[in-house]
């Protein structure tokens, strides 16, 4: 019986593995004991569901101490979870204090043109600012990933339960639904492949390749000079590289992530808005998801806009006369409308911010070489533009 389910297992779990698996309601509780949700609603669960009498208790009257009260507030915390496969997740308060602080700021930009105006213009410094303060106090915290897939989230509903009451085709619907289920898709995929880009069954330093008195020229990271023909010093090309960090052997063009604590083959970046690596086993299903987002964000700024706004036809594509917003002046009158306005000015500000990822990444494809590489200097151009991306769709 496993007694711990890490990150990795909330996607991956298989219970044909499992000796003696979870159902979707139990989970381990801070205590390493494994229990039940419904143990929450009524005290006497554990017993019925053991078979066992309930035992007599007597009341007992003590006051509610701070120790008490600091217990009592870890249990609810502890038993606020989800059922899910493999055992119930944990909704922690940081988790839900993000959600709710993204739908009231989206919710209050549709309250008045000036109040959007300054939302929408603070909420790119803010970000920013908060990227940098968790870099230094929770470089693995969740938050962007939450404020990401919560957005995508707040913008379908946005479109499914207003956009749709007012002018909107079927075939416009359902485009939009498909590209953002497409972009949803590859980006959890990319997450849950980020696990295959860590090094972790390489040979350790210490161990016995070492202790037998191996002559073999050991490149850190520090002193190597990667290329495709392996990495090693211009003086000798059969030496190995290593991670300074992991005091493990590591091929070529593998970089140690700080925050995930281990090398990535081929890393590209740490990504804080899925809340891993982008490197080799993922970086193509990361770059269809930001391909598909974007898609996603600028049919829905286009039909919400033309939908609230006066349109106006601009040119037809495969008999779809294709229309852009004419005249937004009195949107604010009614909340509903307004809240689709703003819905549309943010997903242009995160489209903005996605298409500036995307050609960061073509670029960087283009010319052979990653992010990372790009950031530490080592700017070695691979071949041609077209064998680049060749390589890069093969996964070579």
């Amino acid at each position: 019986m496993r007694s711990y389910y890490s990150e990795a297992d909330f996607y991956d779990y298989d219970p044909r593995t499992d000796i003696d698996p979870l159902c979707c309601c139990e989970f381990f509780d801070r205590n390493n004991e494994r229990t039940h949700l419904l143990v929450t609603c009524c005290s006497c669960c554990c017993y019925c569901f053991n078979g066992a009498p309930r035992p007599e208790t007597r009341p007992t009257s003590s006051k509610l101490t701070g120790s008490k009260l600091g217990a009592m507030l870890l249990t609810f915390q502890d038993r606020l979870r989800i059922p899910w496969r493999g055992g119930a997740k944990q909704i922690t308060l940081d988790n839900v204090l993000t959600l709710v602080i993204l739908i009231g700021t989206l919710l209050l930009t549709a309250v008045h043109s000036y109040l959007c105006l300054v939302i929408m213009l603070l909420i790119p410094p803010v970000l920013l600012y908060l990227k940098r303060l968790f870099d230094v106090i929770h470089p693995k915290t969740k938050f962007f990933t939450i404020w990401f897939f919560g957005s995508c989230v707040y913008l379908v509903a946005l479109f499914e339960l207003t956009v749709p009451l007012l002018e909107i085709l079927p075939q416009e619907n359902v485009g939009f639904v498909v590209l953002m289920t497409l972009a949803f898709l590859c980006l959890l995929k990319a997450k849950q492949r980020a696990a295959m880009n860590h090094i972790s069954a390489l040979p350790d330093l210490n161990g016995t390749e070492c202790g037998k008195g191996s002559k073999e020229q050991i490149v850190l990271f520090s002193d190597r000079n990667d290329s495709d023909d392996g990495g090693a010093t211009d003086s000798d090309s059969s030496g190995r590289l290593a991670c300074q960090l992991c005091r493990k052997y590591v091929p070529p063009r593998a970089y140690h992530c700080k925050v995930c604590g281990s090398c990535v083959l081929r890393q590209d970046h740490h990504n804080v808005w899925l809340n891993c690596c982008i490197g080799k086993s993922n970086h193509r299903l990361y770059l269809a998801g930001c391909i598909f987002t974007l898609l996603a964000l600028l049919v829905f700024a286009n039909l919400a806009l033309t939908a609230v706004c006066h349109p106006t036809p601009i040119f037809t594509l495969y008999g779809i006369i294709v229309m852009m917003p004419d005249d937004c002046t009195d949107i604010f009158f009614q909340y509903d409308i307004a809240l689709c306005f703003t819905g549309s000015v943010y997903a242009l500000i995160m489209a903005t911010f996605i298409a500036i990822a995307i050609m960061k990444q073509f670029c960087f494809i283009s010319f052979g070489f990653s992010f990372s590489e790009w950031r530490r200097g080592e700017h070695v151009k691979r071949r041609n533009c077209l064998w680049n991306w060749k390589a890069f769709c093969l996964g070579q």
